[in-house]
C-alpha cells in the first residue's frame, strides 16, 4: 500500500490515532509531539520556576536556622563545608538519590533512551550508574580510615602526591563539576522552554537562583535538607506515572496493553514511508535489536549505550568532589550503609520512570523527533499525552526538583574546592574559620551566575543534553583509576597519576574524533555523538588512564604509608554532639569491618545487576506478554518500596531531632535543659579549681553587701524625700 493511503490513522497504530490527519487527502502523521506550542501557559513556568524556587530557599533556611536555635548546631566553616560530620544513613541515602545522583539526565536522558533502545535503554542506563555509587562506598569508607580530617578529594591528592598532582586533579574536578551543571541546566531549561515557552535562556539563570540562595545561607547542611524534600517530591511524582501506566491510565492501563503497543509500533508490516511517518520518529523494526522489537535485552545499541554509560559515570561519581563531600559529611557508621542504600534506591529512579514514560511514549505511538528526544523531552510528552496540563505540571516540578537538587551539590563541590583547594592553599595558608566561610560564600555566589552564563553558551552552540551525556567519560574518564588507586594502592605513585590522567584524556578525545571522522566523513556535533565514537572514546580514556598510572607505579612504587594525608587539618575544631560515639565509629577494627560488609555487598550487587540480570534475560528473547509483565512488576515494586525507604527512613532516623525543635518552638524545655547543661558545666570547673570557687564566694557575698547596702541608702532616701514631702503639704499660718 502506498504511504498515505487507506484508513487513517493505519489500523495497526489506531491507538495513536489522535496524531494522524488527512491532509490534500493523504494520511499524514504529525512532524512533532509539541510542535513548538508550549502545552502550559508561561505563566506556570514562571510560577513553577521562581515560585519554587523562592519557596526552598525560604523554607530551607528556616529549617537551618531551626536546627540552630533549638538543636544547638554551631554554623562554623567547618559545619559549612561538611555538615559537622556526623550525618546518618537516610540523609546520606537520600541526598545521594536526589542531590548527586538524580540530575535532569536521570530523568529525561533514561527515557530517551528507552525510546531509542526499548527495556534494555531503562536497565542499562539504571544499572550501569548504580554500580558506581555501590563501589564507592568503599572510597566513603577508606577517607574515614585515611584521611578523618579532609575537606575535599584534592586535599588528598595534595597530601600524598604534591602540588602538580594536586594542580591536575582539580582542574579535572572542576571540569566535572561544570559537565554536571551543563547538563543540568541544559535538560531543565529545555523541558522548561518546551513545556511552557519560558525563555529558554531566562530560565538557565532563573532555575539556580532559589539553590544560591538557601545554600549561602546553610552550606551543604541546607543542601541535604533540601534534597531530601526535593527527594520525596520526586518519588512521590516517580510512583504516579509508574502507577498511571500500568495500572489506572484509560489509554494504557496494563502491562499487556503497553505490550501490545510496543509489538504493534515496531512491526515490520508497517507502513513507515512518508507522510505516515517521518525519517527522524521512532517506527517499524528497531536496528539492532532481536527481531526488531523494543521488548528484547538483546540490543546492540542498548548494550554500546550501556558500556559509554558505565564508563562515564564512573567519572562523574568518582572524579565529583559533591561524592567526597558527603563521604566525608556522614557519620562513619553510616558511611557504607548509605552508599549502599543510595544507589540501591536510585536504581528505581532511572529504570521504573523509564520503564513507565519511556516505553509509554512508544506504546502511544507518540510523534516524538530525534531532535526533541535529545533535548529530554519523552517524559513531558507521555506525561501530557496522558494526564493533559496536570502531567505536565508534574513532570516540570518533579524536573525542577532534581535540577535544584543536584545543582545545590555542585555549587558545595565547587566553592569547597575553590576555599580549600586554591584559597587555603596558594593565597591564604593561615586562614581563619570566618574567612574561609567568607570565601565559600563568595564562590557560591559566582559560580551560581556563571552556571546560567554556561548554560546560555551551550544552548547557543547547540549542544544537547544527549551530547553533553555521551561525551563526558571521554573527557572526564581518564582520571577515574589514578584517583581511585589514590586511597586504596600504596604503591601508586604520583608521575603515573599525571600522565595517566593527561595522556588518558588526550588519547580519548583523539580516538573520538578520529572515529567520527573515519567512519562519517565530518567532525561535528552529529556524528561525535553517535556511538561508535563515543565508545571508542570512552574506553580509550579510561583504559589508557588506568594502564598508564598502574604501569608507572610498578615500575616505580611509592608504597605511601598514608600518614600524610592523616594529618590533613581542619580549620576550625569540630563539635560533635554524640562525641563519644564517632569516636568508636572512627576506630581502626570497626573501620575494617565495615570496609568488607560494604565490598562483599557491593561487588554482589555489581554482579546482580550487570551480569546476572542480563544473563538471564538474555534466553527470554523478544519478551512474551508474560515475561513483560513480570519486567514491569520488578520496575513497580523496587520504584514503590524504594520510594517508601528514602521518604521514611530520615524521618525515622531523625525523630528525636524533630521531637525536640518542636518542644523548642511550643515550651520552654530546651531552654530549661541548656542552663541546666551551663550550670552542670560551671560546677564541673569549680570543682577542679578550688581556688576559684573560693574566689566566686568572695565575689558573691561582696556583691550581696553591696546590694543590701544599696538597699539601705535607697530605703533611708526613700524616707527623707517623705518627710520633706509631709512639711510641703502642711497648711500655712
Amino acid at each position: 500500500m502506498a504511504g498515505g493511503a487507506g484508513a487513517c490513522p493505519p489500523p495497526e497504530v489506531g491507538f495513536g490515532g489522535e496524531y494522524y490527519s488527512v491532509v490534500n487527502g493523504v494520511c499524514s502523521r504529525a512532524g512533532s509531539f509539541f510542535g513548538g506550542k508550549p502545552v502550559l501557559d508561561q505563566a506556570v513556568g514562571y510560577a513553577v520556576v521562581l515560585g519554587f524556587g523562592a519557596f526552598f530557599a525560604l523554607f530551607t533556611s528556616f529549617l537551618v536556622w531551626l536546627e540552630k536555635r533549638y538543636v544547638g548546631s554551631q554554623h562554623t566553616s567547618e559545619w559549612f563545608n561538611t555538615a559537622g560530620r556526623s550525618v546518618k544513613t537516610g540523609l546520606i541515602a537520600s541526598v545521594i538519590v536526589s542531590q548527586q545522583w538524580t540530575w535532569a539526565a536521570t530523568i529525561l536522558q533514561s527515557s530517551n533512551v528507552a525510546w531509542q533502545y526499548g527495556v534494555s535503554g531503562p536497565f542499562w542506563y539504571a544499572s550501569g550508574a548504580t554500580i558506581q555509587v555501590l563501589l564507592f562506598g568503599v572510597m566513603a569508607i577508606e577517607i574515614k580510615r585515611k584521611a578523618p580530617n579532609a575537606h575535599t578529594v584534592c586535599e588528598i591528592v595534595r597530601a600524598r602526591w604534591g602540588g602538580a598532582a594536586h594542580a591536575v586533579f582539580l582542574v579535572f574536578c572542576l571540569t566535572t563539576n561544570v559537565i554536571v551543571t551543563a547538563m543540568l541546566l541544559l535538560g531543565g531549561s529545555a523541558v522548561a522552554n518546551a513545556l511552557t515557552g519560558v525563555n529558554v535562556y531566562a530560565a538557565s539563570f532563573l532555575i539556580p537562583l532559589g539553590v544560591v540562595v538557601y545554600t549561602l545561607a546553610g552550606g551543604l547542611k541546607a543542601t541535604f535538607l533540601a534534597s531530601y524534600i526535593h527527594s520525596v517530591v520526586v518519588h512521590v511524582v516517580l510512583v504516579v506515572f509508574v502507577f498511571l501506566v500500568y495500572t489506572s491510565s484509560h489509554r494504557l492501563g496494563s502491562p499487556r496493553v503497553v505490550h501490545d503497543h510496543l509489538t504493534a509500533v515496531a512491526s515490520a508490516a508497517r507502513d513507515c514511508s512518508a507522510p505516515l511517518s517521518h525519517p527522524d520518529q521512532a517506527c517499524g523494526p528497531v536496528h539492532g535489536n532481536f527481531k526488531g522489537s523494543y521488548l528484547t535485552m538483546l540490543s546492540s545499541g542498548g548494550l554500546v549505550f550501556g558500556v559509554i554509560n558505565i564508563v562515564g559515570n564512573f567519572g562523574t561519581v568518582f572524579v565529583d568532589n559533591g561524592y567526597w563531600m558527603s563521604a566525608i559529611a556522614a557519620r562513619p557508621s553510616s558511611t557504607h550503609k548509605g552508599y549502599l542504600l543510595g544507589g540501591l534506591v536510585w536504581f528505581a529512579v532511572p529504570f521504573s520512570l523509564a520503564t513507565s514514560l519511556g516505553l509509554g511514549a512508544l506504546a502511544l505511538d507518540l510523534p516524538i523527533t530525534a531532535a526533541e528526544a535529545a533535548k529530554g523531552l519523552v517524559p513531558p510528552a507521555t506525561a501530557t499525552a496522558l494526564m493533559g496540563k496536570p502531567g505536565s505540571v508534574l513532570l516540570l516540578t518533579m524536573l525542577f526538583m532534581a535540577v535544584t537538587s543536584a545543582g545545590s551539590a555542585e555549587l558545595v563541590a565547587v566553592s569547597s574546592l575553590c576555599t580549600y583547594d586554591i584559597y587555603r592553599t596558594y593565597i591564604n595558608p593561615n586562614a581563619s574559620g570566618e574567612q574561609i566561610l567568607r570565601v565559600s560564600r563568595v564562590v557560591i555566589l559566582v559560580f551560581g551566575c556563571l552556571m546560567g552564563a554556561l548554560a546560555v553558551i551551550l544552548n547557543l552552540v547547540g549542544v544537547s543534553l544527549g551530547w553533553m551525556y555521551l561525551a563526558m567519560g571521554v573527557i572526564i574518564g581518564s582520571a577515574v583509576i589514578p584517583i581511585a588507586l589514590l586511597l586504596l594502592w600504596s604503591k601508586a605513585n604520583a608521575v603515573g597519576a599525571i600522565l595517566g590522567a593527561v595522556t588518558g584524556c588526550a588519547l580519548g578525545v583523539a580516538v573520538w574524533l578520529t572515529v567520527a571522522k573515519v567512519l562519517y566523513g565530518r567532525v561535528d556535533l552529529d556524528t561525535t555523538g553517535r556511538n561508535a565514537p563515543m565508545l571508542a572514546g570512552n574506553l580509550v580514556s579510561i583504559l589508557v588512564g588506568g594502564a598508564v598510572h598502574a604501569a608507572c607505579s610498578l615500575a616505580a612504587p611509592q608504597r605511601y604509608d598514608w600518614e600524610s594525608s592523616r594529618q590533613i587539618t581542619t580549620v576550625e575544631a569540630v563539635a560533635y554532639a554524640d562525641g563519644d560515639g564517632i569516636a568508636e565509629e572512627l576506630k581502626e577494627e570497626r573501620l575494617v569491618r565495615a570496609k568488607r560488609w560494604i565490598v562483599r555487598w557491593g561487588v554482589a550487587f555489581t554482579a546482580v545487576i550487570v551480569v546476572l540480570w542480563p544473563a538471564l534475560s538474555l534466553p527470554a528473547g523478544r519478551y512474551s506478554a508474560g515475561y513483560f509483565t513480570l519486567w514491569a512488576a520488578v520496575a513497580i515494586a523496587w520504584g514503590t518500596v524504594g520510594s517508601a525507604v528514602i521518604i521514611f527512613l530520615p524521618l525515622v532516623e531523625s525523630w528525636d531531632t524533630i521531637c525536640k525543635v518542636c518542644a523548642g518552638m511550643f515550651t520552654n524545655d530546651p531552654v530549661y535543659e541548656r542552663l541546666d547543661e551551663v550550670n552542670l558545666r560551671l560546677k564541673a570547673i569549680m570543682g577542679a579549681m578550688p581556688e576559684a570557687e573560693k574566689l566566686y564566694h568572695e565575689m558573691r557575698n561582696d556583691l550581696a553587701g553591696a546590694m543590701e547596702m544599696a538597699h539601705h541608702a535607697a530605703g533611708a532616701h526613700a524616707s527623707t524625700v517623705a518627710n520633706d514631702d509631709d512639711e510641703d503639704g502642711l497648711p500655712q499660718a
